[in-house]
């Protein structure tokens, strides 16, 4: 196993669970459109993010939309070049937050949710697999949910053979109980699902794991 690999697997998840993929195949750039235009009719941005929207810093893939002084809780780029991030924000009364944001770095988020000091919250779920696990941070608008996730799936099952772990992170768009798309992150820079802060920033509520059509 790769070095990248390794620490993948140990930075995604707690000691005990492997979190992530069960081996979708890219999407198109159909696919990556869709979501897109799904996530417009759904959710608008909150005016009050216009003064962050403005303050874009200097960032790399692995911190995406997080600041240096937020904790990363997910993030990643699209094949679109979009970057989805999970970022762990405060209150003035030191309430800990996890906000989504969405859009091409440098220029102005297209998605910002919960706004910055709302009451509303993403929910925290994770399921163990035989050999891997996953791990999902999600939020709705209307009939609309979003689930970004983490996925390790064992791939092989013959006695005495590595596991071979098919590793995959993403974002799931529902519309419904009905899968819209599913958008896997396409650079290698990826920060996976943090259990800890995920725990931490979000509710956590493993009866709210999201299968689609069920």
């Amino acid at each position: 196993m790769s070095q990248t690999k390794s620490h993948r697997l140990a930075a995604a998840l707690p000691t005990c669970l492997l979190i992530a993929g069960c081996g979708a195949q890219a999407p198109s750039d159909q696919a990556e459109a869709s979501v897109d235009t799904v996530a417009g009719g759904a959710v608008s941005t909150p005016s009050s993010a216009t003064a962050a929207s403005h303050a874009v810093i200097k960032k790399t893939a692995a911190t995406g939309w997080c600041s240096a002084n937020e904790p990363v809780i997910f993030s990643c780029q699209l094949k679109s070049r979009k970057t989805i991030s999970i970022c762990g924000i405060e209150s003035g009364e030191g309430a800990k937050t996890a906000q989504y944001r969405f859009g091409i770095l440098g220029q102005p988020p297209e998605l910002l949710w919960p706004e910055a000091g709302g009451k509303d919250r993403l929910t925290f779920a994770s399921a163990p697999y035989s050999g891997g696990g996953e791990a999902q941070l999600s939020f709705s608008s209307g009939d609309v949910t979003y689930v970004v996730y983490s996925r390790i799936v064992r791939t092989n099952f013959t006695p005495g053979e590595p596991n071979d772990p098919a590793i995959s992170d993403g974002i799931m768009v529902l519309k419904g109980q009905a899968l819209a798309t599913d958008l896997i992150c396409s650079d290698s820079d990826v920060a996976p699902v943090d259990y800890e802060l995920a725990s931490e920033y979000a509710d956590q509520s493993d009866a709210a794991f999201v299968i689609p059509g069920e």
